[in-house]
């Protein structure tokens, strides 16, 4: 669990400088800036993996008292949160980031069940992070981008 933990840690701080840099300047006014930008990263990733952790075993049906919490559901929360805030991160507000983190930890706690359901075999759950919430940040962009 621990290099799982890392890992995410480490894609967390690439995914700031990736968000951070696709401005190609330092110097744009405020509200498009690269602190806003990587505000917006850091408050979808934090929502998703919240998010993603409280609700996920009772989707799953995996929730028992002894077995509260899953930091694989909190690390790909994380990273399904930095996915669907990054098409978006440049012209939203951050309560609309916390928004669009938040769910997209559930639509991964969704997809997850929707591939379980599927029958399709994803230990690693890339296709629910990376593909359902990839498609939720893209819609994401439209209802909440304000450039």
């Amino acid at each position: 669990m621990a290099f799982i933990v890392l890992g995410t840690f480490i894609l967390w701080v690439s995914w700031l400088f990736f968000n951070g840099g696709s401005t190609l300047s330092m110097f744009n006014e405020r509200q498009h800036g690269v602190a806003k930008i990587m505000m917006n990263t850091i408050l979808g990733g934090s929502a998703g993996g919240v998010v993603a952790t409280s609700v996920k075993p009772f989707i799953m049906r995996t929730y028992s008292k002894t077995n509260r919490y899953d930091v694989g559901a909190l690390c790909n929360g994380i990273l399904a949160g930095l996915v669907s805030v990054t098409a978006a991160c440049v012209g939203i507000k951050p309560w609309a980031a916390v928004i669009i983190g938040a769910l997209g930890g559930l639509f991964y706690s969704l997809g997850c069940k929707m591939l379980e359901k599927l029958g399709v075999d994803d230990p690693v759950e890339a296709a629910a992070v990376h593909g359902v919430c990839g498609a939720w940040g893209l819609i994401a962009t439209g209802f909440f981008d304000q450039t």
